[in-house]
């Protein structure tokens, strides 16, 4: 994990810089720690991959994913979610930086997830 720091930089302009928010860092190793105890180091690692190889294309891809449906996007920041298995990563993009807000179950509370984004 990351610890809110920058994992890409670059000044091409069709590149955006990452930054990853403590709170996911947070709530990725609680995903992981429930991923082992229930279905082992291998699997667990495996949907960690899963979730970087997303993370990683962002800087050049920032609008592949979709909107979430639950915080509203304005036109200087949209708010996106990157879908993995039963999991959702919480990301933002503004004019030059993508920002990983955090990983959330899918099946969670929308009130929650709205409050991600405060």
């Amino acid at each position: 994990m990351n610890g809110g720091k920058t994992i890409h930089k670059t000044s091409k302009k069709y590149c955006k810089k990452v930054v990853i928010q403590p709170q996911f860092d947070i709530q990725m190793a609680n995903v992981l720690e429930f991923g082992i105890k229930q279905f082992g180091a291998r699997i667990a690692y495996d949907f960690y991959k899963k979730v970087m190889s997303q993370i990683i294309i962002l800087p050049t891809m920032p609008h592949i994913h979709p909107k979430n449906r639950f915080i509203e996007s304005t036109e200087k920041k949209v708010f996106r979610n990157i879908l993995v298995e039963k999991y959702a990563i919480l990301y933002s993009v503004t004019t030059r930086i993508i920002r990983i807000i955090t990983i959330y179950h899918t099946a969670i509370n929308p009130k929650t997830i709205t409050s991600f984004a405060k």
